[in-house]
């Protein structure tokens, strides 16, 4: 089959683009003819993204309207105005191929044959109240709009692939479309258990940076387990610079908290190969690659108690390991770091888990998914 994959705008190296990437990879290795298309892509993060991952064909530039130049910085306006604009662009590639896959916008857009939702945006205002996010008052009309563009936007019917059985509830309930299919991420297994394994009592954050990602949170908590060495690596964007002075105050006079961003793979690696224990943010993270990749890695997962991260991935592994307040998560972690046997026990049921999560699961569950959508389009 031929296949076209747009992924919106790459801005970013995130799980969103990465996502894609593998899906692209997945496509290929099954016998599809496989292109990558986008209406903006980063040099930067496109770097990132595909550095150490071998020949990815970089995505061609489809362009965004006009108004773009002026939303630099609202990231998530931007990308739904870009999906839009897609329509007539698409319209003329449609002839070429047999599926059309939209991996960004999270909404699923009726020019595309099924899209990959992350999360649906038009109940982004019931996330966030839910979450306890305090939005500011401009904050509360940007999001009141992002949500009326996405409504606006959005084909109920169309299929939906997504990333956990929490994301796929909230979509189903979302738009009343029980066509959607959970497509787990893949997470290397392969690479990351042949890491040398030299742990100490360090426990490391992965996340961009972020203020919606809550990741202000982790020198709090490092503040409360001074015995360890916390450290928060993530990619940066237009949108990071608050998260970056937020972390800056939070982590004044700490010694043991360490902030490195838009690290190369390797460096990645090598803390994954140090670390005992994985921390993501107190925020419902809707799948969560960093923390299927760490568990993996044979980390010890701690994360929020709730969200993709948790149902999917960490409740698998122990019940003790998720948190509700920056209190509880520091209590589990100074547990953790003082009973080396179960840590022991822990690091291999997270390999265990992980293994459910690899590429050739991925690759496999992709292709069912791919063959239903094909037969559906087909009969209609």
């Amino acid at each position: 089959m031929r296949i076209a994959l747009v992924h919106t705008l790459l801005f970013v190296a995130g799980g969103a683009e990465r996502l894609a990437i593998e899906a692209y990879r997945a496509l290929e290795d099954l016998g599809h003819d496989v292109d990558l298309y986008a209406a903006y892509v980063d040099e930067r993060a496109w770097q990132i993204l595909t550095s150490g991952m071998g020949n990815i064909p970089r995505p061609r530039v489809l362009g965004e309207p006009p108004i773009s130049k002026l939303l630099r910085n609202a990231m998530t306006l931007r990308s739904l105005l870009a999906a839009s604009h897609l329509k007539e662009a698409v319209g003329r590639l449609r002839s070429r191929y047999d599926l059309v896959i939209e991996t960004q916008s999270n909404v699923p857009v009726g020019w595309a044959d099924a899209s990959y939702v992350h999360f649906p945006l038009v109940d982004l205002l019931n996330f966030y109240d839910k979450n306890q996010y305090r939005l500011r008052l401009y904050e509360r009309v940007y999001n009141a709009l992002v949500v009326r563009v996405a409504g606006a936007l959005a084909d109920r019917a169309r299929p939906v692939m997504t990333n956990s059985s929490w994301t796929a509830e909230y979509i189903k309930r979302t738009y009343g479309n029980d066509r959607v299919y959970v497509v787990h991420p893949p997470v290397n297994v392969e690479e990351l258990p042949m890491l040398s394994y030299e742990r100490g009592k360090i426990v490391l954050t992965i996340s961009r940076i972020d203020l919606g990602k809550k990741v202000t949170e982790i020198p709090k908590i490092a503040r409360l387990v001074p015995e360890a060495e916390f450290y928060l690596v993530g990619a940066t964007g237009p949108s990071s610079g608050p998260a970056l002075r937020a972390i800056e105050e939070a982590s004044r006079g700490l010694s043991n908290f360490h902030l490195e961003t838009d690290v190369p793979r390797k460096r990645i690696l090598e803390l994954m190969s140090q670390a005992s224990v994985y921390l993501h943010p107190p925020f419902a993270e809707h799948f969560g690659f960093a923390i299927a990749e760490a568990a993996a890695a044979g980390l010890i997962p701690v994360v929020y108690r709730d969200g993709g991260g948790w149902t999917d991935i960490v409740s698998r592994i122990d019940q003790g390991l998720g948190y509700t307040s920056v209190e509880e998560a520091a209590s589990t972690i100074k547990s953790l770091l003082n009973d080396p046997e179960r840590l022991k026990v822990l690091s291999a049921r997270a390999r265990e888990v992980a293994k459910g999560f690899s590429y050739e699961n991925f690759k496999a569950r992709l292709s069912e998914v791919i063959k239903e959508l094909a037969g559906s389009k087909a009969k209609s």
